[in-house]
């Protein structure tokens, strides 16, 4: 797996994983909005918060109806993004330098040609291609061209699908490239994560990097994600969930709920370990709590060692147990006390 370098943070094997704060358009078309969003990102010591840019016009039909269930009724999806597009370029410019000035990495899902060359404007350190736009190859090439990591969900993609954008962006040069597992449905119910497509994508693409763009409601499904060799967990994300005009509040994390996220993803990264069997925290285990063969009683020196005079006991100072047959019949070599772990030099 090649590593990922983003604003001097190291994406990959051996890296804490790196998380992303998707606030999308919880903005809401508000500039203060999108400054509070920053702020909870930050306060909630996440890597990166990420936005979206679109235009509803240039991204759907009037008529287009809604894939998701937000119990609104007679609304198209044109209808829910034309309420969250209106931001300027010059409010854009300005989101981006606020959060330069809170210390967090920030970007965004382009959802047109414009968009993306705006952003690349805004000197964003890497794009982000939603699940939806997986087979907009124009789209995906034109952001590949930029040279900058390029972060791709699979939901709905079939590996043929997912094959094809890969190629895409590497047939512009471009190599850094994280995939991120997806499952477009919102919420995702915890039985559709479908976690072992992480492996498949692993193994699939073992050049790049592979993360999970979780849609499940709670923290604990992404953080199991680490253990399936996830590197990357993006997450959407809210500094209020009562909101309603996006329709992502309701399954986003607050600043507390992404706050334990990120506790939760380092504390299943040290606990994963290594293939190491034995480790440092047992060795006074393997000392004390283990057995060795035992003298029941003191054994003269010249006494030839019978079955009734050793027994298995702990600690495991002595010899171990699977030598008891050599140690019957063997002689003791000088007087041994009673109820001592038997050693090598005590027998011939």
């Amino acid at each position: 797996m090649n590593k990922i370098k983003i604003n001097g943070r190291l994406i990959g094997d051996g890296e804490p994983c790196y998380t992303i704060a998707e606030a999308g358009a919880n903005h809401e078309s508000d500039i203060q909005k999108a400054f509070k969003l920053i702020d909870g990102a930050s306060e909630a010591k996440v890597d990166s918060i990420k936005f979206q840019n679109y235009k509803a016009d240039k991204l759907c039909i009037k008529n287009s109806p809604k894939y998701w269930d937000d119990g609104i009724k007679n609304e198209t999806q044109h209808d829910v993004f034309s309420k969250l597009d209106s931001l300027t370029n010059s409010e854009w410019k300005e989101i981006f330098e606020y959060a330069s000035t809170q210390n967090i990495t920030c970007f965004s899902t382009p959802f047109d040609e414009e968009s993306v060359d705006f952003l690349y404007s805004l000197d964003v350190p890497s794009f982000k291609i939603a699940s939806a736009d997986i087979t907009h190859i124009p789209l995906i090439k034109l952001v590949a061209s930029k040279n900058l990591p390029v972060f791709i969900s699979t939901g709905m993609a079939s590996d043929d699908e997912i094959k094809d954008a890969v190629d895409t962006i590497e047939n512009e040069g471009n190599f850094d490239i994280i995939l991120m597992h997806c499952v477009t449905s919102y919420p995702t119910k915890p039985e559709d994560a479908n976690l072992e497509m992480i492996k498949k994508l692993k193994n699939d693409f073992p050049d790049h990097v592979i993360g999970y763009s979780d849609h499940t409601i709670g923290i604990e499904i992404p953080a199991f994600s680490t253990f399936y060799g996830s590197k990357v967990i993006e997450k959407h994300f809210t500094y209020d969930t009562s909101l309603s005009t996006s329709p992502d509040h309701r399954l986003s994390l607050n600043v507390d709920e992404f706050s334990k996220l990120v506790s939760n993803l380092r504390l299943s990264e040290i606990s994963k370990g290594n293939t190491t069997n034995q480790l440092d925290c047992e060795v006074e285990a393997v000392k004390y709590a283990r057995r060795s063969i035992v003298s029941k009683k003191m054994i003269p020196k010249d006494m030839i060692i019978t079955r009734d005079m050793i027994d298995i006991k702990r600690p495991g100072l002595g010899i171990s147990p699977k030598f008891l047959d050599k140690v019957i019949g063997s002689v003791a070599k000088h007087d041994i006390l009673e109820d001592s772990p038997l050693q090598f030099d005590d027998i011939v």
